[in-house]
Protein backbone atom coordinates (compact mmCIF):
# COMPACT_ATOMS: atom_id res chain seq x y z
CA UNK A 1 0.00 0.00 0.00
CA UNK A 2 1.17 3.66 -0.81
CA UNK A 3 0.46 5.65 2.55
CA UNK A 4 1.71 8.73 0.67
CA UNK A 5 -0.79 8.23 -2.14
CA UNK A 6 -3.46 7.58 0.11
CA UNK A 7 -2.23 10.79 2.62
CA UNK A 8 -2.23 13.10 -0.60
CA UNK A 9 -5.54 11.76 -1.59
CA UNK A 10 -7.12 12.78 1.98
CA UNK A 11 -6.13 15.84 2.30
CA UNK A 12 -7.68 16.67 -1.05
CA UNK A 13 -10.96 15.58 -0.17
CA UNK A 14 -10.82 18.25 2.26
CA UNK A 15 -8.92 20.89 -0.09
CA UNK A 16 -9.42 24.50 2.00
CA UNK A 17 -9.48 23.13 5.40
CA UNK A 18 -6.08 21.59 4.10
CA UNK A 19 -4.97 25.39 2.39
CA UNK A 20 -5.78 26.83 5.37
CA UNK A 21 -4.05 24.89 7.36
CA UNK A 22 -1.05 24.63 5.22
CA UNK A 23 -1.13 28.77 5.07
CA UNK A 24 -1.08 29.21 8.67
CA UNK A 25 2.25 26.91 8.78
CA UNK A 26 3.59 29.02 5.95
CA UNK A 27 2.98 32.48 7.74
CA UNK A 28 4.90 30.96 11.05
CA UNK A 29 7.63 29.76 8.42
CA UNK A 30 8.15 33.06 6.81
CA UNK A 31 8.42 35.04 9.87
CA UNK A 32 10.86 32.72 11.33
CA UNK A 33 12.85 32.84 7.63
CA UNK A 34 12.97 36.37 7.63
CA UNK A 35 13.98 36.90 11.15
CA UNK A 36 17.02 34.07 10.48
CA UNK A 37 17.68 35.78 7.61
CA UNK A 38 17.59 39.67 9.63
CA UNK A 39 19.99 38.58 12.15
CA UNK A 40 22.76 37.60 9.78
CA UNK A 41 22.11 39.84 7.05
CA UNK A 42 21.94 42.78 9.62
CA UNK A 43 24.81 42.29 11.98
CA UNK A 44 27.58 41.25 8.52
CA UNK A 45 26.41 44.96 7.45
CA UNK A 46 26.63 46.74 10.36
CA UNK A 47 30.31 45.40 11.28
CA UNK A 48 31.30 45.83 7.44
CA UNK A 49 30.01 49.88 7.60
CA UNK A 50 31.91 50.62 11.00
CA UNK A 51 35.22 48.67 9.54
CA UNK A 52 34.73 50.75 6.58
CA UNK A 53 34.41 53.94 8.63
CA UNK A 54 38.12 54.11 9.11
CA UNK A 55 37.37 55.22 12.55
CA UNK A 56 38.37 53.57 15.65
CA UNK A 57 38.00 55.31 18.12
CA UNK A 58 35.43 58.35 18.87
CA UNK A 59 36.05 61.10 21.45
CA UNK A 60 32.47 62.43 22.73
CA UNK A 61 31.81 64.62 25.51
CA UNK A 62 31.62 63.79 29.40
CA UNK A 63 28.33 62.61 29.80
CA UNK A 64 27.15 61.23 26.31
CA UNK A 65 26.13 58.10 26.82
CA UNK A 66 26.93 55.45 23.81
CA UNK A 67 23.82 55.39 22.19
CA UNK A 68 24.30 59.22 21.38
CA UNK A 69 27.70 58.36 20.55
CA UNK A 70 25.74 55.91 17.96
CA UNK A 71 24.18 58.80 16.68
CA UNK A 72 26.86 60.44 15.61
CA UNK A 73 27.99 57.98 13.51
CA UNK A 74 24.55 57.48 12.10
CA UNK A 75 23.84 60.95 11.30
CA UNK A 76 21.98 62.07 14.65
CA UNK A 77 22.74 65.39 16.85
CA UNK A 78 23.76 65.49 20.32
CA UNK A 79 23.72 68.62 22.64
CA UNK A 80 26.98 68.86 24.27
CA UNK A 81 29.94 69.40 22.43
CA UNK A 82 33.78 69.81 23.23
CA UNK A 83 36.22 72.45 22.43
CA UNK A 84 38.64 72.57 20.43
CA UNK A 85 41.55 72.91 22.75
CA UNK A 86 40.45 69.42 23.41
CA UNK A 87 41.16 68.56 19.97
CA UNK A 88 45.06 69.70 20.79
CA UNK A 89 44.88 67.41 23.83
CA UNK A 90 43.74 64.35 21.91
CA UNK A 91 46.31 65.01 19.31
CA UNK A 92 49.32 64.52 22.06
CA UNK A 93 48.72 61.58 22.90
CA UNK A 94 51.18 58.95 21.64
CA UNK A 95 50.33 56.23 19.31
CA UNK A 96 47.51 58.28 17.42
CA UNK A 97 47.82 58.62 13.54
CA UNK A 98 45.42 60.78 12.88
CA UNK A 99 42.91 63.00 15.18
CA UNK A 100 40.34 65.15 12.92
CA UNK A 101 37.18 67.13 14.15
CA UNK A 102 34.00 66.28 13.73
CA UNK A 103 30.78 68.95 13.74
CA UNK A 104 27.43 67.44 13.21
CA UNK A 105 24.24 69.12 12.86
CA UNK A 106 20.67 69.42 11.09
CA UNK A 107 18.79 72.06 8.78
CA UNK A 108 15.19 71.55 8.87
CA UNK A 109 13.37 73.34 5.72
CA UNK A 110 9.80 72.91 6.95
CA UNK A 111 8.62 74.64 3.67
CA UNK A 112 10.49 71.73 1.72
CA UNK A 113 9.20 69.45 4.91
CA UNK A 114 13.12 68.22 4.52
CA UNK A 115 15.63 67.97 7.24
CA UNK A 116 19.43 68.01 6.05
CA UNK A 117 22.72 66.47 7.67
CA UNK A 118 25.12 68.77 8.02
CA UNK A 119 28.96 67.27 8.40
CA UNK A 120 31.50 69.90 9.04
CA UNK A 121 34.91 68.04 8.44
CA UNK A 122 38.03 69.21 7.64
CA UNK A 123 38.29 67.78 4.36
CA UNK A 124 41.75 67.17 3.94
CA UNK A 125 41.69 65.11 6.95
CA UNK A 126 38.92 63.15 7.19
CA UNK A 127 39.79 61.90 3.77
CA UNK A 128 42.35 59.76 5.33
CA UNK A 129 39.89 58.05 7.51
CA UNK A 130 37.96 57.28 4.43
CA UNK A 131 40.32 55.70 2.20
CA UNK A 132 37.19 54.01 0.49
CA UNK A 133 36.09 57.09 -1.08
CA UNK A 134 35.59 58.44 -4.15
CA UNK A 135 34.95 61.81 -5.54
CA UNK A 136 33.28 62.78 -8.39
CA UNK A 137 34.93 66.55 -8.74
CA UNK A 138 36.82 67.87 -5.72
CA UNK A 139 36.98 68.97 -2.17
CA UNK A 140 36.86 71.52 -0.91
CA UNK A 141 39.43 73.59 1.44
CA UNK A 142 39.29 74.46 5.14
CA UNK A 143 39.00 78.05 4.64
CA UNK A 144 36.30 78.02 1.66
CA UNK A 145 33.02 79.06 3.06
CA UNK A 146 31.06 78.89 -0.39
CA UNK A 147 31.47 75.27 -1.23
CA UNK A 148 29.91 71.68 -0.29
CA UNK A 149 30.31 68.31 -0.86
CA UNK A 150 27.25 66.04 -0.97
CA UNK A 151 26.49 62.29 -0.45
CA UNK A 152 25.26 60.08 -3.46
CA UNK A 153 21.90 59.54 -2.45
CA UNK A 154 21.36 63.28 -1.45
CA UNK A 155 22.74 64.12 -4.67
CA UNK A 156 20.43 61.52 -6.70
CA UNK A 157 17.09 62.09 -4.63
CA UNK A 158 17.69 66.09 -5.01
CA UNK A 159 19.32 66.17 -8.46
CA UNK A 160 22.17 67.79 -7.89
CA UNK A 161 26.02 67.14 -9.25
CA UNK A 162 28.95 68.79 -9.60
CA UNK A 163 28.80 72.61 -10.64
CA UNK A 164 25.08 72.99 -9.46
CA UNK A 165 24.08 75.28 -6.46
CA UNK A 166 22.58 74.38 -2.85
CA UNK A 167 20.52 76.91 -1.02
CA UNK A 168 19.39 76.50 2.22
CA UNK A 169 16.76 79.18 3.18
CA UNK A 170 16.84 78.58 6.63
CA UNK A 171 21.14 79.72 7.18
CA UNK A 172 20.29 81.91 3.76
CA UNK A 173 23.11 81.01 1.77
CA UNK A 174 23.76 79.14 -1.19
CA UNK A 175 26.90 76.55 -1.97
CA UNK A 176 28.68 75.74 -5.03
CA UNK A 177 28.83 71.52 -5.05
CA UNK A 178 31.99 70.94 -5.77
CA UNK A 179 32.53 67.37 -5.27
CA UNK A 180 29.63 64.79 -5.37
CA UNK A 181 30.68 60.91 -3.36
CA UNK A 182 30.71 57.94 -5.30
CA UNK A 183 28.19 55.21 -3.60
CA UNK A 184 29.41 53.90 -0.14
CA UNK A 185 26.61 52.06 0.70
CA UNK A 186 26.70 53.59 3.73
CA UNK A 187 25.47 56.60 5.75
CA UNK A 188 27.77 59.23 4.37
CA UNK A 189 25.81 58.45 0.97
CA UNK A 190 23.25 60.63 3.42
CA UNK A 191 25.12 64.08 4.35
CA UNK A 192 25.66 67.36 3.74
CA UNK A 193 29.89 68.07 4.11
CA UNK A 194 30.94 71.45 4.76
CA UNK A 195 34.57 72.68 5.91
CA UNK A 196 34.02 72.72 9.61
CA UNK A 197 35.16 76.22 10.44
CA UNK A 198 31.78 76.93 7.75
CA UNK A 199 29.30 74.12 9.54
CA UNK A 200 30.10 75.87 13.02
CA UNK A 201 29.71 79.21 11.77
CA UNK A 202 26.07 79.16 10.86
CA UNK A 203 24.85 77.14 13.34
CA UNK A 204 26.94 79.52 15.82
CA UNK A 205 29.08 77.15 17.41
CA UNK A 206 32.32 78.95 16.39
CA UNK A 207 34.71 76.65 18.48
CA UNK A 208 32.77 73.89 19.07
CA UNK A 209 33.60 70.27 17.90
CA UNK A 210 30.52 67.37 18.11
CA UNK A 211 33.34 64.52 18.19
CA UNK A 212 36.91 64.02 17.46
CA UNK A 213 37.70 60.81 15.23
CA UNK A 214 40.91 58.82 15.86
CA UNK A 215 42.89 56.67 13.88
CA UNK A 216 45.49 55.02 15.87
CA UNK A 217 48.94 53.00 14.66
CA UNK A 218 48.50 50.10 16.26
CA UNK A 219 45.25 48.74 17.08
CA UNK A 220 46.22 46.04 19.55
CA UNK A 221 46.60 49.23 21.84
CA UNK A 222 42.90 50.81 21.66
CA UNK A 223 42.67 50.54 25.47
CA UNK A 224 45.90 51.82 26.36
CA UNK A 225 44.84 54.79 23.98
CA UNK A 226 41.23 54.67 25.50
CA UNK A 227 42.40 55.12 28.82
CA UNK A 228 45.01 58.14 28.46
CA UNK A 229 42.22 59.62 26.35
CA UNK A 230 39.42 59.05 29.26
CA UNK A 231 42.15 61.29 31.75
CA UNK A 232 41.03 64.43 29.23
CA UNK A 233 38.71 65.80 31.70
CA UNK A 234 35.94 66.50 28.95
CA UNK A 235 36.26 63.74 27.19
CA UNK A 236 34.41 60.35 26.90
CA UNK A 237 35.84 57.36 24.85
CA UNK A 238 33.89 55.17 22.48
CA UNK A 239 35.24 52.64 20.65
CA UNK A 240 33.81 51.45 17.07
CA UNK A 241 33.34 48.12 19.11
CA UNK A 242 31.37 49.58 21.42
CA UNK A 243 29.44 51.76 19.09
CA UNK A 244 28.62 48.25 17.13
CA UNK A 245 27.93 46.33 20.67
CA UNK A 246 25.23 49.61 21.55
CA UNK A 247 23.19 49.07 18.44
CA UNK A 248 23.52 45.43 18.29
CA UNK A 249 22.08 45.45 21.74
CA UNK A 250 19.41 47.59 20.81
CA UNK A 251 18.68 45.16 18.27
CA UNK A 252 19.16 42.39 20.26
CA UNK A 253 16.03 43.61 22.33
CA UNK A 254 13.78 43.98 19.38
CA UNK A 255 15.19 40.55 18.14
CA UNK A 256 13.79 39.07 21.83
CA UNK A 257 10.68 40.36 21.17
CA UNK A 258 10.20 39.30 17.73
CA UNK A 259 11.29 35.28 18.51
CA UNK A 260 8.64 36.06 21.04
CA UNK A 261 6.00 36.46 18.31
CA UNK A 262 7.53 33.81 15.95
CA UNK A 263 7.15 31.22 19.23
CA UNK A 264 3.74 32.33 19.36
CA UNK A 265 2.82 31.84 15.82
CA UNK A 266 5.10 28.85 15.63
CA UNK A 267 2.47 27.71 18.49
CA UNK A 268 -0.46 28.77 16.55
CA UNK A 269 0.70 26.91 13.62
CA UNK A 270 0.82 23.68 15.77
CA UNK A 271 -2.12 24.04 16.99
CA UNK A 272 -3.58 24.50 13.92
CA UNK A 273 -2.40 21.33 12.23
CA UNK A 274 -3.68 19.10 15.49
CA UNK A 275 -7.35 21.23 15.42
CA UNK A 276 -7.33 20.12 11.55
CA UNK A 277 -6.15 16.71 12.31
CA UNK A 278 -8.35 15.73 14.76
CA UNK A 279 -11.62 17.44 13.15
CA UNK A 280 -10.36 14.60 10.19
CA UNK A 281 -10.31 11.61 12.44
CA UNK A 282 -13.70 12.69 13.93
CA UNK A 283 -15.20 12.74 10.41
CA UNK A 284 -13.72 9.90 9.19
CA UNK A 285 -13.97 7.45 11.75
CA UNK A 286 -16.01 5.20 9.69
CA UNK A 287 -13.26 5.06 7.19
CA UNK A 288 -10.24 4.29 9.62
CA UNK A 289 -12.39 1.34 11.20
CA UNK A 290 -13.08 -0.14 8.25
CA UNK A 291 -9.54 0.32 7.28
CA UNK A 292 -8.64 -1.77 10.48
CA UNK A 293 -11.33 -4.27 9.48
CA UNK A 294 -9.93 -5.23 6.23
CA UNK A 295 -6.36 -5.59 7.96
CA UNK A 296 -4.29 -2.18 9.15
CA UNK A 297 -3.19 -2.23 11.98
CA UNK A 298 -2.48 0.54 15.08
CA UNK A 299 0.64 1.28 13.52
CA UNK A 300 -0.74 2.07 9.61
CA UNK A 301 -3.16 4.37 10.80
CA UNK A 302 0.05 6.15 12.90
CA UNK A 303 1.60 6.14 9.72
CA UNK A 304 -1.05 7.22 7.62
CA UNK A 305 -2.19 10.61 9.82
CA UNK A 306 1.62 11.44 10.39
CA UNK A 307 2.64 11.18 6.94
CA UNK A 308 -0.80 13.74 6.11
CA UNK A 309 0.41 15.65 8.74
CA UNK A 310 4.12 15.78 7.47
CA UNK A 311 2.53 17.04 3.88
CA UNK A 312 0.68 19.74 5.21
CA UNK A 313 3.92 21.06 7.88
CA UNK A 314 6.49 20.53 4.86
CA UNK A 315 4.16 22.07 2.14
CA UNK A 316 3.71 25.29 4.21
CA UNK A 317 7.25 25.25 5.82
CA UNK A 318 8.60 25.69 1.32
CA UNK A 319 5.73 27.81 0.86
CA UNK A 320 7.16 30.37 4.18
CA UNK A 321 10.60 30.33 2.83
CA UNK A 322 9.82 31.35 -0.76
CA UNK A 323 7.72 33.77 0.52
CA UNK A 324 10.79 35.12 2.85
CA UNK A 325 12.70 34.85 -0.93
CA UNK A 326 10.13 36.68 -3.64
CA UNK A 327 9.24 39.20 -0.35
CA UNK A 328 12.06 40.05 1.27
CA UNK A 329 12.78 43.64 0.26
CA UNK A 330 9.43 44.22 1.34
CA UNK A 331 10.16 43.17 4.79
CA UNK A 332 13.49 44.73 5.23
CA UNK A 333 11.95 48.07 4.33
CA UNK A 334 9.55 47.53 7.51
CA UNK A 335 12.34 46.68 9.41
CA UNK A 336 14.30 49.40 8.25
CA UNK A 337 11.29 51.98 9.58
CA UNK A 338 11.46 49.82 12.92
CA UNK A 339 15.07 49.60 13.96
CA UNK A 340 17.43 51.93 14.80
CA UNK A 341 20.45 52.70 13.22
CA UNK A 342 19.52 50.66 9.97
CA UNK A 343 22.89 50.04 7.50
CA UNK A 344 22.51 51.19 4.15
CA UNK A 345 23.38 47.85 2.72
CA UNK A 346 21.15 44.76 2.80
CA UNK A 347 20.09 43.41 6.09
CA UNK A 348 18.75 39.88 5.34
CA UNK A 349 21.20 37.55 4.15
CA UNK A 350 19.31 34.44 2.67
CA UNK A 351 21.55 31.05 2.54
CA UNK A 352 20.51 27.86 1.98
CA UNK A 353 21.58 26.67 5.66
CA UNK A 354 18.47 28.92 6.65
CA UNK A 355 15.95 27.44 4.18
CA UNK A 356 16.75 23.55 5.18
CA UNK A 357 16.89 25.58 8.98
CA UNK A 358 12.80 26.68 8.20
CA UNK A 359 11.54 23.18 6.85
CA UNK A 360 13.51 21.33 9.71
CA UNK A 361 10.98 23.28 12.17
CA UNK A 362 8.23 22.22 10.16
CA UNK A 363 9.23 18.89 10.52
CA UNK A 364 9.26 19.04 14.01
CA UNK A 365 6.05 21.23 13.94
CA UNK A 366 4.25 18.61 11.94
CA UNK A 367 5.81 15.04 14.08
CA UNK A 368 4.83 17.63 17.43
CA UNK A 369 1.58 17.98 16.05
CA UNK A 370 0.62 14.47 14.41
CA UNK A 371 1.33 12.40 17.80
CA UNK A 372 -1.99 12.92 19.60
CA UNK A 373 -4.34 12.84 16.67
CA UNK A 374 -2.06 9.93 15.50
CA UNK A 375 -2.71 7.72 19.32
CA UNK A 376 -6.88 9.33 18.94
CA UNK A 377 -7.07 7.35 15.39
CA UNK A 378 -4.87 3.84 16.28
CA UNK A 379 -7.69 3.75 18.80
CA UNK A 380 -10.84 3.86 17.18
CA UNK A 381 -12.48 0.09 16.92
CA UNK A 382 -13.99 -0.80 13.81
CA UNK A 383 -16.34 -2.98 15.85
CA UNK A 384 -17.60 0.50 17.71
CA UNK A 385 -17.80 2.35 14.24
CA UNK A 386 -20.09 -0.59 12.24
CA UNK A 387 -22.56 -0.70 15.13
CA UNK A 388 -22.77 3.20 15.26
CA UNK A 389 -23.45 2.99 11.49
CA UNK A 390 -26.15 0.64 11.96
Amino acid sequence: MNFFRLAYKNLLRRKIRTVLTIQGIAIAIFVLFSLLSFQEGYQKSLTQEMEEMGINILAVPKGCPYEAASLIVHGGVIPKYLDEKDLASVSKIDGIELATPIFLSQIYEPEQERTSIIYGIKAQDYVKLKPGWKLNGEYFNDNDTASIVIGNEVAYQEKFSVGDEVYFPTVGKVYKVTGVLARTGGQDDGFYFLPLAEAQRIFDKIGKITAVAIKIKDLSKVGEISKTLEEIPDIQVVTMAQVLGTILNLVGSARTLIFSVVVIALIIGTLGIVNTMFVTIYERKKEIGIFKAIGAGNFDIIKLIIIETLIIAILGGVEGSILSFVGGRLVEGFVRSAIPYAPKRMMFTFRFSTFFIAIAYSIIIGVIAAIFPSLKASSVSPLETIRKEE
